[in-house]
């Protein structure tokens, strides 16, 4: 028989939560740091006229942000933790299934779709805008 030890202590559950809460100060207070730089400050009473290559650039960025917190951040996180447990066991991560690394490779696509809409905002919405078709009356 062999004697098994107690359960050992791992902080590597607290540094993930504290990272987690090191990335979430800074999307708390981005949102609107990004709103204060695209659209000057108004009284409640002003109404603000903005023209639609403006809206649109700022809804291709916007969608840009969602797809990164909403679809890369939460894949690439899981596989990091993932891949840190598998680290801690002493296996290399190379010796994990093929289909654990699916998570990788999408969280990635995800991640690029997502900053070419932040980044190329301006030219998807000009390109939007050459394809709109002309009213017919």
């Amino acid at each position: 028989m062999s004697a098994q030890s107690g359960p050992e202590f791992s902080s590597l559950p607290y540094v993930v939560a504290g990272l987690y809460l090191l990335a979430a100060l800074p999307l708390w207070f981005f949102p609107m740091s990004v709103a204060h730089k695209l659209l000057p400050r108004t009284s409640s009473q002003d109404t603000m006229r903005l023209p639609a290559r403006d809206a649109i650039t700022i809804g291709c960025a916007i969608l840009g942000l969602w797809v990164i917190v909403m679809q890369a951040l939460p894949s690439l996180s899981w596989y990091a933790v993932l891949a840190a447990f598998w680290l801690a066991s002493g296996e290399p991560i190379s010796s994990m299934e093929q289909s654990r690394h699916v998570e990788l490779i999408t969280g990635l696509v995800s991640l690029v779709v997502g900053l070419l809409l932040v980044t190329k905002a301006a030219r998807i919405g000009a390109f939007i805008l050459s394809r709109q078709q002309p009213p017919e009356q």
